[in-house]
């Protein structure tokens, strides 16, 4: 009888065959996929453009047009993927107000609508919500997400830590329960950087320590590790120089105070409505206070380009720098709290605090008057 040989390469390419397909049958993808029923093609929405959009970035990852009541965007993903916070708009045919965004019930809370979910791997079926009238008159459009992952289940149920100088020991013992019990949270971990300076001293550094290591390379864990580590021992007085980026992409580290005048210092973003709001009146206060009046602006855009393009269109005379990510970061936003902007400062000419604002006002309120009276 003949010997008849196996071939060990075919086997190879027969058990390669049969992992594909068990992942396949295991659902395992790495695409985004989320797919849209109108349940019809008679909504306003037929045949017009919608937009995934990557709120973090404020960047659109995907268009597509509606079509027969269906739609559907497909992202590729990397190996060292992390889902991110989506929005999805339509166009409105507005000029005025071009795009509008899609929202999605929340099944956790009665009568409560979402205008986020996280975009993760695998599918994310959207149902229009029938029981929301949909006309062209009302153009609030509501779907229902099936199967809800389990990042956007988290954002749905609007966890936050607790904060204030009462209950202190209780209020840690929940926070630490709170990401003890969902260590992959990324709507945590957003809400630890936005309530890392009301925390105690040391709580922010503990809390981090909980969460899984694959978010340890997420820029949000990475900017509350830098914080965490990060004495501040100056208070609120602006430290002597700064690592900072120019718009020609350069590293700017000399002293941005004039000792010869006092400093107006003004955190904003490209992305940042009221910041944009206020820069006419950062305009006024330039032409009448430049002679004593040195006035930085610093942004805490995540994409230059933004920020250049922002730069552009605003034509602001005065210095401009951009916050780079890091241990510079990590100082001012300790010293300052950057989470909630527009914040601006007026310093003496050493550097001195002599007034901090949060937030954008009108009126006598406004910055421009504001700070005129405090240099008289």
């Amino acid at each position: 009888m003949e010997n008849k040989r196996f071939d060990p390469d075919f086997f190879r390419i027969i058990e390669l065959l049969l992992m594909i397909g068990l992942l396949s049958a295991c659902g395992e993808t790495s695409e985004i996929v989320v797919r849209g029923d109108l349940r019809g093609a008679d909504t306003f929405l037929e045949g017009k453009r919608i937009f995934l959009e990557n709120a973090e970035t404020r960047y659109f990852v995907d268009t597509t047009v509606v079509r027969d009541g269906q739609f559907e965007f497909q992202i590729d993903t990397q190996k060292d993927f992390i889902p991110f916070r989506a929005a999805i708009y339509f166009e409105t045919g507005n000029p005025e107000w071009p795009r509008q965004l899609i929202g999605y019930r929340n099944p956790y809370f009665m009568k409560t609508g979402e205008v986020n979910f996280y975009a993760e791997r695998g599918l994310m079926e959207l149902q229009l919500d029938t029981i929301r009238v949909f006309t062209p008159k009302n153009t609030e459009v509501m779907f229902n997400i099936k199967d809800v992952n389990r990042q956007t289940s988290t954002l749905f149920h609007h966890f936050s830590l607790k904060t204030g100088a009462q209950n202190v020991a209780a209020n840690r013992a929940y926070n630490r329960s709170l990401v003890e019990r969902h260590p992959y949270s990324l709507d945590l971990l957003r809400n630890l950087n936005f309530r890392k300076a009301a925390l105690q001293p040391d709580e922010a550094k503990e809390l981090l320590a909980l969460f899984d290591p694959q978010l340890h390379t997420n820029p949000v864990y990475i900017t509350l590790q830098n914080y965490a580590m990060l004495e501040n021992k100056t208070g609120k007085d602006f430290p002597a120089t700064v690592a900072l980026k120019t718009a020609d992409d350069r590293l700017y580290d000399e002293a941005l105070l004039d000792p010869t005048k006092h400093n107006l210092i003004v955190f904003w973003a490209s992305w940042c409505g009221p910041c944009r709001m206020e820069i006419p009146q950062i305009k006024k206060l330039y032409e009448r206070s430049n002679a004593k009046l040195n006035i930085v602006s610093i942004s805490v855009d995540k994409d230059q380009g933004a920020w250049k393009g922002a730069m552009q269109k605003e034509q602001m005379p005065w210095k401009q720098f951009l916050l780079p990510a890091g241990e510079t970061y990590a100082m001012l936003d300790k010293k300052y709290n950057l989470e909630t902007i527009p914040v601006w400062m007026l310093l003496d000419h050493k550097g001195k605090m002599i007034e901090q604002h949060v937030g954008y006002d009108t009126g006598e309120n406004a910055m421009d008057l504001k700070v005129a009276k405090l240099l008289k």
